[in-house]
């Protein structure tokens, strides 16, 4: 799964579901390294809200 960030940026993505129903959060900074969590499909009711109103993830902004 390569959801490099746009021109080195800090990234969140929920992809999904899976065939299994579950949900991949994943994490991502700008130097690519990523730390992806799996959820359970009976669990994913939060991420399906967020996944709903953001299909192309979160560019998080650097704030310092």
């Amino acid at each position: 799964m390569n959801m490099a960030p746009p021109s080195g940026q800090d990234r969140i993505m929920i992809c999904g579901p899976k065939t299994d129903g579950a949900y991949i959060v994943e994490f991502r900074i700008a130097d690519g390294e990523a730390l992806a969590i799996s959820v359970p499909g009976g669990e994913a009711r939060v991420l399906k809200h967020f996944q709903a109103r953001m299909p192309y993830g979160l560019v998080v902004p650097d704030a310092a």
